[in-house]
């Protein structure tokens, strides 16, 4: 089996670990043939305002400048590996499972953070510690990195979550690119599902919703790049898949619902606002 790995650890040259109220973040990127976008996915993490972060990069054997552009970041790198693998999620967890961190999140080779997203998400972890799992304020960038669209700080219904209502055709999606979670909300759930191909992070959601409740951090975090070799036909299969992982009961009537389910969830993240002591002090 074809295979390389390199990065910091490799070398013997990683020595980062959590320390008290900055615990180590991973941050895993599944990749295959991206050389397009993941010089800039890269360079939005190692660039992060928050330092004190383990980036794990997954290839799936990729026969493009993919390893390339790997290898120039090497020094900034925890550790990368490439070999053939069954696909984005089960690269992603063979990232964490090599992982030391206590905050996860993935960021898939074509998405972006914003510079100090993690310095965010940790600030958010340090004031509320009994936090399991958060999200931003989803955002979309156009085929040229550039931001094009911004949403609104939702309140996400537990509830609707554990019924799989947040799968983008019922009551909108969770943005993968946003959510940040802890080390033991992933193992009470054992990671996630690699047999899946197209909905493993909705699979994740409606499972992680089962131990722990998502909060919203009022600011942008995260984005998803849209851009034209993205494959229209996979939405189908996507949803076969949602559907097999839970099947969705009334859904004419959720569909009819959804806005002022929405307007209900604008207005909760909103008074939820007030009430936390969120980010900076």
């Amino acid at each position: 089996m074809y295979k390389l790995e390199g990065g910091l650890k490799v070398k013997g040259l990683f020595t980062k670990k959590s320390e008290e109220e900055k615990p180590l973040v991973t941050i895993v990127t599944p990749v295959y043939n991206g050389e397009k976008y993941l010089e800039e996915t890269i360079q939005s993490i190692i660039t992060q305002t928050y330092d004190n972060i383990e980036y794990i990069i997954i290839d799936g054997n990729s026969t493009d400048r993919t390893i390339d552009i790997i290898k120039k970041y090497e020094n900034k790198i925890a550790y990368w590996l490439s070999e053939p693998d069954n696909g984005m999620y089960d690269a992603i967890k063979k990232g964490f499972k090599v992982a030391n961190g206590e905050i996860y999140g993935w960021l898939n080779a074509s998405d972006k953070y914003y510079q100090s997203a993690v310095e965010v998400v940790v600030k958010t972890y340090n004031n509320y510690p009994e936090r399991e799992w958060v999200t931003g304020i989803p955002t979309l960038y156009d085929e040229n990195g550039l931001i094009v669209r911004v949403g609104e700080p939702l309140f996400y219904f537990n509830k609707f979550f554990k019924m799989g209502l947040y799968r983008g055709d019922v009551l909108g999606w969770l943005q993968q690119e946003s959510t940040f979670w802890k080390k033991s909300l992933w193992e009470k759930v054992n990671g996630i599902n690699n047999e899946l191909k197209f909905a493993g992070d909705y699979d994740l959601w409606v499972r992680f919703s089962k131990y722990a409740h998502i909060y919203v951090i009022p600011t942008i975090l995260g984005g998803f790049r849209g851009h034209p070799s993205q494959k229209g036909e996979e939405i189908e299969e996507y949803y076969a898949e949602c559907d097999a992982i839970k099947k969705i009961k009334f859904k004419r009537f959720w569909k009819a619902i959804r806005q002022w389910i929405r307007l209900s969830s604008i207005l909760l993240a909103i008074n939820r606002r007030r009430k936390d002591k969120i980010l900076l002090k």
